[in-house]
């Protein structure tokens, strides 16, 4: 369990990634971190144009509130002038005026109304005040006409209430947090104190002089709002842009103004005389005309504080925009920067990746393959095709690198073939000599023998005889070892109990090997040889790994389905099963000359012979103990018995049913008696072993 977690862990562990996950690892992070970056940066400039946009709802309410502010200040002035008349007379006007008070109102509030108040509870509670503002005006208005409260209270009550409302439109200054703007605001808000102011003169001053005098309180009160006006004007032009105050002073100015001068010191000049000689309403109809001028001065600030906010939310909007284009530019481009980085060193890795895998799986395999299979001392050089990378980085430098150790390779492997082909050419030449000298000594042995009477002589002769046909067939072995075919070869089929006689003739204790299970069949001439020399390798691993005392018992069995397959059985020691699996591997493909080949030549010569024929040898373990050799001798190679050419000096003998029965000799046939079958023995092993006389 613990094991299978570490293997686990590791299998996450970053070395273990793909080249193109890490690079893609490596870049997601400052991506990840632009994006964040610039997500922050478009989520501030997103709530830089929604606090813009409730900016401009707040300068919608103020808009509205300085209209509420106006009627508000009519209600009061008028107000003022029927308290002060003793509240008789016709008060259609005010009755007017008051249906404006209440309709400004209601447009206010339902401005307020759209302003999202929950994400603000300050700015929630400041505008709670528009909702409850409507019953204080209908409360004041009760109480100015039913009771006896003189004129300057009333002008006090309904100046508390409208300073109320005006407290409550500064306190939403504060919120527009862009100076340009909160500077309009500001001036604003100065300019609508004064006017404000203007209206009080106009009350106050309207109302003495509907009741013919006024006391000093009175006078004091008219003077006092005369200063502050004055002051906050002062403040106005100190503080407004040239072109509010340029628009000021071309409207705030004519002969009503100069008029709302001389009353108001005219007035003022009476004061504490039993009467006045003014008229109530000249004062207020020019006090209205001058109010109605600083009026379009105070609209035009309205507008003028409209417009910058209208500029800053669409300035805002801009900025999401461009923020956003930015940020969407800036990702595509490190995209399109990752995409080219990344695929610039993935393509030639990827390219590297495939080229050495072609080059280790399939071209350098097919190159040593080549060179192993050639046999010609002669051989060519093989040219090299370099892996496929044209960069000059360091991944171009380790592609140049194995380029050169691949191409070592194959100069090693060149180097090899050559060494093995002028091996190959030096066993070639070794086992030509040797097999000519051989061939002249088994002719003069043959010689020998033809000449001798001497029983115990002819004997030895046929030993010697024997040991040369070893000779030849170790000679033999050197051409197999050279990929070289032998020379002799049969022009026609030879019987398969011959080929299997001939073959048990070129091992040492032939006498240990018994024939069974004949059958009739021929061998193709051309693989008699081969095959000959095939299953006398494996009778004489038989006969060296078992005990002298034992047989090695060969038999052949013809297939249904054609061919023939041919059993060499020993009682030896055996093989263990890991020995035989490599034995068996080593015979279906031998592998290449070498030094380890000298110590089981006869395993490679009969993996060599069997692959020239596509024979077909297997090992097998043998009950109770011992190997059998199983060779499968294809249909093209064996076939039914026909009219076919006898090894010369050796013909098989076979009873009616085709069974073998003997051999004789028929290079002499007046010669077979008892007395001569040690010595014709002797001979058709020789023979069989050394057919020369048909050869091709």
């Amino acid at each position: 369990m613990h094991r299978q977690r570490a293997d686990n862990q590791r299998g996450f562990a970053a070395s273990n990634w793909s080249v193109r996950t890490q690079l893609l690892a490596v870049v997601i992070i400052p991506i990840v971190t632009a994006l964040v970056l610039g997500g922050l940066r478009i989520g501030s400039a997103v709530r830089n144009a929604q606090d813009i946009n409730n900016v401009r709802q707040l300068v919608r309410v103020v808009d509205k509130g300085t209209g509420l502010l106006q009627e508000i200040e009519d209600e009061r002035d008028l107000t003022a002038l029927y308290v002060a008349a003793g509240r008789t007379g016709d008060t259609s006007r005010l009755d007017t005026q008051r249906s404006k008070s209440d309709a400004a109102l209601a447009r206010v509030r339902a401005e307020a109304a759209r302003i999202h108040r929950g994400a603000t509870p300050v700015l929630a509670t400041r505008l709670s005040v528009l909702d409850v503002f409507g019953g204080k005006v209908a409360s004041l208005r009760t109480m100015a006409a039913r009771s006896n409260m003189r004129f300057p209270s009333v002008v006090i009550a309904y100046t508390a209430l409208i300073a109320e409302l005006t407290h409550t439109l500064d306190l939403l200054t504060p919120d527009i947090a862009h100076q340009a703007l909160a500077a309009r605001a500001g001036v604003l808000e100065t300019f609508a104190q004064a006017t404000e102011k203007a209206s009080q003169q106009r009350a106050l001053l309207g109302g003495v002089l509907t009741q013919g005098h006024f006391d000093a309180n009175e006078a004091q009160s008219l003077t006092l709002a005369d200063r502050q006006q004055q002051a906050l004007i002062d403040q106005f032009l100190s503080s407004a842009p040239s072109a509010q105050r340029q628009f000021y002073e071309r409207t705030v100015t004519g002969r009503d103004i100069n008029k709302v001068e001389t009353l108001q010191k005219q007035a003022l000049s009476e004061q504490g005389t039993s009467s006045l000689r003014r008229d109530a309403g000249t004062w207020f109809d020019t006090m209205t005309s001058k109010l109605d001028l600083m009026r379009l001065v105070e609209k035009q600030l309205v507008g003028s504080v409209d417009e910058e906010s209208l500029r800053e939310l669409h300035e805002a909007e801009r900025s999401v925009f461009i923020a956003a284009l930015v940020e969407l530019m800036l990702l595509l481009l490190m995209l399109g920067v990752t995409y080219v980085l990344v695929h610039s060193i993935v393509r030639p890795l990827h390219t590297m990746h495939a080229s050495t895998l072609d080059i280790a799986q399939r071209r350098l395999p097919e190159v040593v393959r080549l060179l192993r299979g050639s046999t010609d001392a002669k051989v060519e050089a093989i040219e090299v095709e370099p892996t496929a990378v044209d960069s000059t980085d360091e991944i171009a430098g380790v592609a140049r690198a194995f380029n050169d150790v691949y191409r070592d390779s194959v100069r090693l492997a060149f180097e090899q073939a050559q060494l093995r082909g002028r091996i190959n050419s030096m066993f070639v030449n070794l086992s030509q000599r040797s097999q000519n000298l051989v061939e002249r000594q088994l002719e003069l042995i043959d010689r020998l023998e033809k000449g001798e009477q001497d029983p115990d002589l002819l004997a030895s002769l046929f030993k010697l005889d024997h040991l040369a046909t070893r000779m030849r067939r170790n000679g033999e072995n050197l051409l197999v070892l050279a990929g070289e075919k032998a020379g002799r070869r049969w022009s026609a089929p030879v019987r398969l109990v011959d080929v299997l006689r001939a073959a048990t003739s070129e091992i040492e204790q032939y006498q240990r090997v018994q024939l069974r299970g004949l059958v009739t069949a021929d061998v193709d001439g051309r693989a008699v040889n081969d095959i000959v020399h095939l299953i006398a390798e494996l009778l004489e691993n038989a006969t060296t790994f078992s005990s002298p005392e034992t047989q090695v018992l060969v038999t052949c069995q013809l297939l249904s389905g054609g061919g023939a397959k041919v059993e060499v059985q020993d009682n030896g020691i055996g093989m263990s099963t890991q020995d035989l699996d490599e034995a068996n591997a080593r015979l279906l493909n031998p592998p290449v000359v070498d030094v380890a080949v000298a110590r089981r030549m006869g395993m490679f010569v009969v993996g060599r012979l069997s692959g020239r024929h596509g024979i077909r040898v297997q090992l097998r373990g043998s009950s109770p103990h011992g190997v059998t050799a199983v060779v499968m001798l294809p249909q093209q190679l064996v076939r039914e018995h026909e009219d076919h050419m006898d090894p010369p000096g050796l013909s098989a003998r076979y009873n009616a049913e085709g069974r073998l029965t003997g051999w004789r000799n028929y290079d002499r046939p007046d010669q077979l008696d008892e007395s001569a079958s040690a010595r014709r023995a002797h001979r058709t092993r020789r023979h069989g072993a050394r057919p020369s006389g048909t050869m091709s």
